[in-house]
């Protein structure tokens, strides 16, 4: 009997050893889903933040890009400009040398039948 009692004292001991073993492993799973949730939210709110960053900077190398297509419409503009102004004073070279040219060929053909 009194083996029997010692077994069911080892027994009941067992049984509370297991029982505070499985508490402190409850109690663990808590902490680390407690855990677990932090770095989540830490994590989306990390996440939210790089979102709001890169739009940030997306709009920001969309406006450059307007900066930059707004800039070469202007030097374009001026360009063409210059462009055909140097046409224009090409062709009034062009043709006051045709002129000049074609009045000193009639002139010397004049002086040379005198």
């Amino acid at each position: 009997m009194a083996e029997m009692e010692g077994l069911t004292v080892s027994q009941t001991d067992g049984n509370e050893r297991r029982a505070y073993t499985l508490r402190m492993l409850e109690d663990r799973v808590l902490r680390l889903e407690t855990i677990a949730g932090g770095l989540s939210d830490r994590y989306e709110e990390l996440r939210t933040e790089m979102r709001q960053e890169i739009s940030s900077l997306r709009d920001q190398m969309k406006l450059l890009e307007t900066k930059v297509d707004e800039g070469n419409r202007i030097v374009n503009g001026k360009l063409d400009r210059l462009i055909g102004g140097r046409a224009v004073i090409t062709g009034i070279i062009t043709l006051a040398t045709s002129i000049l040219g074609t009045g000193m060929v009639h002139f010397a053909l004049s002086l040379s039948t005198k």
